[in-house]
């Protein structure tokens, strides 16, 4: 199964903090049980618990839930295959040397 946007991009925030999802869960006071609903289950939060995890993590809504990038470009994406999700989520977690690096090797493929 797929896992959505939301939960790549909190786990890969839940990374970056070096957070398990308990500490996660305790430090915000989202219950563990709907945590692991969303890393693991690919359940998605209601609004009032997206803005609390956003809040948290001092980012937008919009980035949690991919249609803004880390720096604030809006970047609304729809229909990726699971391999175009993957690079995408990999390509997010990079520094901005390395993504300038892909980038330049992307547009000298292009030709």
């Amino acid at each position: 199964m797929k896992k959505n946007i939301f939960s790549e991009i909190l786990i890969q925030l839940l990374q970056e903090n070096g957070l398990n999802r308990k500490q996660f869960a305790e430090r915000s006071g989202i219950p563990y049980p709907t945590v692991v609903g969303w890393t693991n289950l690919g359940r998605l939060p209601d609004f009032s618990a997206l803005c609390k995890v956003a809040d948290f993590f001092d980012c937008s809504t919009d980035y949690l839930t991919g249609r803004q990038d880390d720096v604030g470009n809006i970047t609304v994406v729809r229909n990726l295959n699971d391999d175009e999700a993957r690079l995408l989520s990999c390509y997010k977690g990079l520094t901005d040397a390395q993504k300038q690096a892909v980038q330049n090797l992307v547009n000298s493929m292009r030709g």
